[in-house]
């Protein structure tokens, strides 16, 4: 076993206050947006070996036979298929999709011929993967995902009353891909004219938020993206909420923005991201709309398997399952006491943990003692620890929670 020191990403729109009291640290007034735990190259954590830090992936790269396992390592290679972030959203994120596989090998290859260095801003593809995703909440959570059905994206925009929309609800009742043609007008039009309807809708929205509650998130975006045209475009999407202990799968395609919470990301291990706005960042509409999927519905909720104090969620993709521990009752949904009471001496028996393949365990409530043999390892909140499928079986005693990612069983 391995603790791991993880890298800190500060974005702009990153809680200030999240992940510190997670951790039970004093703020330090920057937001602190996520905390990555993986080998992704672009910012892979360390682990100590005989004295010296090292990256993840380079640990994995000098022995993935004992890392996944021979079988495993003869399919996939030396890479981790997954990472997993503490993501706490103060603001919202970019509406955003990401790429399946083929449009990421394809993506990457195209913005190499163009001569784009991976740290260049106006990349999209920085690596050849595509990126399902898994939110499993640790506190109430808010996001925006997947497209309402177009009726009632029709009726909000029509009962905003601003003349430059009538292209758009127009297209909304035309023939074939009516969603596409309208997202098109919307994030294609030059940028004045992006400014001057998000003005306007802005406005309208402000006056009818009263009598029309749906109308509130405009004004709430338009705070912090007064002039950026996804104000409009929330107007079309679901606004999900969770519960703490709950989860969602957003699959490649799906358009979404996390608005407000604490939360653990899984992923496959990519940073390919492209934006249609809310952000300062660099936007590719054309791209987006080419791979994003425009048929309405929300992101699929995973239903935990519930063995006692344990929730088992199994997404639909090879690429990640989450396990997750916690003593206490939970109800039927698998949702518990996320606050990390628990019992402070962490009572009753060691309880088996995912038992092979390469792990993370992430202590996300609480304090955790991990069992490999005769290894044991420590982990305070916010604290990491990769595990190799060679250390075998593992067993976990905790008064918090505690969550492990790994490779679909």
């Amino acid at each position: 076993m391995y603790a791991l020191t993880n890298p800190s990403m500060r974005y702009a729109w990153g809680s200030l206050d999240a992940i510190p009291a997670l951790m039970g640290v004093e703020p330090d007034g920057r937001p602190l947006a996520e905390v990555w735990m993986g080998a992704h190259p672009a910012s892979p954590s360390m682990v100590s070996l005989d004295g010296e830090q090292v990256r993840l992936d380079e640990l994995i790269a000098r022995s993935p036979q004992t890392v996944f396992g021979a079988e495993t390592a003869r399919e996939q290679g030396p890479r981790l298929p997954f990472m997993a972030k503490l993501l706490a959203a103060g603001r919202p994120l970019s509406l955003q999709v990401h790429p399946n596989k083929e449009q990421a090998v394809e993506g990457y290859r195209c913005e190499d011929a163009a001569g784009l260095a991976l740290t260049d801003p106006r990349r999209s593809y920085r690596d050849r993967s595509d990126k399902p995703e898994m939110l499993y909440a640790l506190s109430p959570f808010e996001m925006l995902a997947g497209f309402r059905p177009l009726d009632v994206s029709r009726e909000l925009l029509a009962g905003l009353e601003v003349d430059e929309l009538t292209p758009v609800v127009d297209a909304l009742r035309g023939p074939g891909e009516a969603l596409r043609s309208a997202l098109t007008l919307l994030l294609c039009a030059p940028g004045e004219e992006q400014r001057a309807l998000t003005r306007a809708v802005v406005d309208s929205a402000r006056e009818r938020r009263r009598t029309r509650p749906g109308y509130q998130l405009v004004d709430d975006l338009a705070k912090h993206h007064p002039h950026d045209v996804g104000v409009v475009v929330s107007l079309f999407l679901n606004r999900v909420r969770l519960e703490p202990g709950e989860a969602v799968f957003v699959p490649p395609g799906m358009i979404h923005s996390y608005l407000d919470g604490l939360g653990l990301e899984i992923l496959a291990a990519s940073d390919n991201v492209l934006r249609a706005g809310l952000t300062e960042k660099h936007v590719d509409p054309v791209e987006l709309l080419r791979l994003v999927t425009v048929s309405p519905g929300e992101p699929p909720r995973l239903q935990p398997k519930i063995t006692g104090e344990v929730a088992s969620f199994v997404a639909p993709v090879p690429d990640f399952a989450l396990w997750t521990y916690r003593p206490g009752p939970r109800d039927a949904s698998g949702r518990g006491d996320a606050s990390g009471r628990g019992d402070a001496s962490g009572r009753g028996d060691a309880v088996a943990a995912p038992s092979a393949g390469a792990r993370i365990a992430v202590c996300c409530a609480g304090r955790a003692t991990l069992t490999c043999g005769d290894e044991r390892l420590e982990l305070g909140p916010g604290q990491a620890a990769f595990i190799p499928d060679g250390d075998g079986p593992l067993r976990v005693v905790a008064t918090g929670l505690l969550a492990v990612v790994l490779s679909r069983p």
